[in-house]
Order: structure tokens, then sequence, then C-alpha cells
């Protein structure tokens, strides 16, 4: 993926990527839990956002 990005000009050459394991670095799993959730509250349920976000504003973007 890296190697296809750079090919489109989308990463800079000088930008180092390395991949670290998520059992390793627990971190990593924090984006996916945070998309699961926003996904969720889009089929209409709010519980989780509610919770996570509770009086903070959260905006949303479209990327076309």
């Amino acid at each position: 993926m890296v190697n296809a990005l750079r090919a489109r000009e989308a990463l800079p050459q000088d930008l180092h990527v390395e991949w670290a394991s998520p059992l390793v670095e627990e971190l990593l799993w924090l984006p996916d839990v945070v998309a699961g959730i926003f996904a969720r509250a889009e089929t209409g349920d709010r519980t989780l956002e509610d919770l996570l976000c509770g009086d903070h504003l959260v905006e949303r973007i479209s990327c076309d």
C-alpha cells in the first residue's frame, strides 16, 4: 500500500513508514475502535458515540 501511494505521489518519498504489531502496540487498535463506534452511529445506534463524545463536538467530513 505504501508503494502504491508513493507511486501516485499521495505519500511523500521522505516520509518514514514502519510496520508495528497491534499485539505489541495496543494504541494501533484505537483508530479501529473509534471508526467502529462512528460506523455504528451511522446505522442509528448512537449509544457508544454518546458515551465516547459526551459534550464534545464531533465534526464529520465527507471524503469523496
